[in-house]
């Protein structure tokens, strides 16, 4: 037993250093090392409320116009409210704001959805519809107009929510 340590310590020992590859190590100099640069961090800032977090960026303006000859216009988004100094006929006008502007996104998504249609149908009909990047951003327009009917519902859920803690004259229990 007493063997088997003193070859292991024996093993272990790494060989002297002799004088001239300590001469190396004092006079070596650290190694290049190459810098990343990373892209900007966004350039906007959550709207933080609670426990919800709103994204505030507006749209890009090409998304709500007609594209492709379509004829369809998104809606514009309803104003954020802020609920903590609203009343409660504002957040009730708010929440209706809110559905009227849900129902003018599903009309603008059929219509981009039906324009779709109608160009795919033109192209077995031997026509020339849209290409591919066409149909990719008249995809994009649709989920932008679904998020957006998202953020409105959230923008209204938060009014609603400082509302009732902060803006509402009923007596906390």
């Amino acid at each position: 037993m007493i063997e088997a340590k003193n070859s292991l310590r024996a093993s272990m020992r790494s060989p002297p250093l002799v004088a001239q590859e300590i001469a190396k190590l004092r006079n070596a100099s650290p190694s290049k090392i190459a810098t990343v640069k990373y892209a900007a961090p966004a350039t906007f800032k959550p709207v933080c409320r609670g426990d919800e977090v709103l994204d505030s960026r507006p749209d890009p303006a090409w998304v709500r116009q007609s594209f492709t000859n379509d004829n369809c216009q998104a809606p514009n988004l309803p104003p954020m409210l802020d609920g903590a100094t609203a009343t409660r006929e504002q957040v009730v006008a708010a929440m209706a704001q809110a559905k009227a502007y849900a129902a003018k996104a599903e009309a603008f998504e059929r219509c981009v959805s039906d324009f779709v249609a109608a160009k795919r149908a033109e192209v077995q009909a031997g026509g020339k519809g849209l290409t591919q990047p066409q149909v990719i951003i008249e995809n994009h327009r649709i989920l932008v107009s679904q998020r957006s009917k998202e953020r409105a519902d959230a923008q209204v859920r938060v009014a609603i929510n400082a509302f009732n803690h902060y803006g509402s004259s009923c007596e906390q229990d």
